[in-house]
């Protein structure tokens, strides 16, 4: 089991019981060292500053269980363009505008590595996202393996 994996299990159900959901848990070196990255969403409203330094407070002991060697948790909103680092994350923004990038271009298609739409499905069991592209008649399957980076798109100009 991946390092990102265990620890989004061990602490989930006390990330739950604070009213917060896991985006996702990245564990990567940077040149300062390695950082297990927590990201959090909040069901109703925004993940404050406070938010993020209590949740880092209850979880860290738990981590340190889980992690051996030196690392720098870190625990962090989603922002404005929520990442989409998983299969759970593609479900969840289903409907969105969003970007993608791609390690290559699309066989027999004519568009390029980077991709913008709207994520009209999910299919879980072959690894896949379609995507409603302008001036493109049908759906784009993308392959999640395929995908460099993937994020939504936020519309500054929407107006609520």
């Amino acid at each position: 089991m991946k390092i990102e994996e265990k620890v989004e299990n061990a602490i989930s159900k006390n990330i739950e019981n604070l009213g917060f959901e896991i985006e996702y848990v990245e564990y990567v070196k940077e040149p300062t060292g390695y950082i297990l990255r927590v990201v959090l969403d909040k069901k109703d409203g925004s993940v404050s500053l406070d938010d993020c330094e209590n949740v880092s407070r209850n979880i860290e002991d738990i981590v340190d269980k889980n992690i051996k060697g030196e690392y720098v948790l870190e625990v962090s909103s989603p922002g404005l363009e929520r990442n989409l680092k998983n299969i759970k994350l593609y479900k969840k923004y289903i409907g969105y505008n969003i970007y993608v990038k791609l390690y290559k271009k699309l066989e027999d298609k004519n568009l390029k590595k980077e991709i913008t739409g709207i994520l009209e499905k999910v299919d879980e069991d072959n690894n896949c996202i379609f995507l409603k592209v302008d001036n493109v008649d049908n759906l784009i399957q993308i392959e999640l393996k395929n995908i460099s980076n993937a994020h939504t798109i936020y519309d500054f100009d929407f107006k609520n």
